[in-house]
């Protein structure tokens, strides 16, 4: 599965958003015309980009990136002597690139916006360099247990797919050379 395949699963994928103000009726949607302010309600993540965009709805706090939680998860990964992968949201990395090009849009108009940025990516910079240190050190590994791949994204399943294989294959051919020399 590749990251454009990953991504439009996210696209269309259903997420709550809470309506911040009366939406009209709109054909095919009906449905969001009955929701109340205030409520929460379930729709593709599409449509409630375009939601927000337009002032109908918020996103949920949980279903946000910021600085504040990439700090969170900066930490966690950075902890010393921490091999573990912890879990992320499966979502993590469709949120994340979507939360740049927000903070690179506004950072066009905005200085504290682009401080900001910078500081961001910063923070994605170490966040994916550890996470890539310990796959590469779990595709390696003779058995993984199962527990572990579970924590990983879907754009990280991939990578130690990839790598799994290609040690998998090295070793085999290493060994083969080496036995027949």
């Amino acid at each position: 599965m590749t990251v454009d395949d990953i991504d439009f699963d996210f696209e269309n994928s259903l997420i709550r958003v809470v309506v911040t103000r009366e939406i009209p009726e709109m054909p095919r949607m009906s449905k969001l015309s009955t929701v109340k302010v205030g409520q929460e309600t379930e729709v593709p993540y599409w449509a409630a980009g375009e939601l927000v965009k337009l002032g109908y709805a918020r996103f949920r706090e949980e279903d946000v990136l910021n600085y504040n939680s990439l700090s969170k998860i900066h930490w966690r990964e950075t902890i010393p002597a921490s091999r573990q992968i912890p879990s992320l949201q499966a979502t993590f990395y469709c949120m994340l690139r979507r939360h740049l090009t927000e903070l690179k849009q506004a950072s066009k108009q905005d200085q504290v916006k682009l401080r900001e940025l910078e500081k961001t990516e910063s923070l994605v910079r170490d966040i994916v360099n550890c996470r890539i240190r310990k796959i590469v050190s779990l595709a390696a590994s003779p058995t993984p247990s199962e527990e572990l791949i579970q924590g990983l994204t879907h754009e990280e399943r991939a990578l130690y797919s990839v790598l799994n294989k290609t040690v998998h294959e090295w070793k085999l051919k290493l060994l083969e050379e080496g036995l027949l020399a």
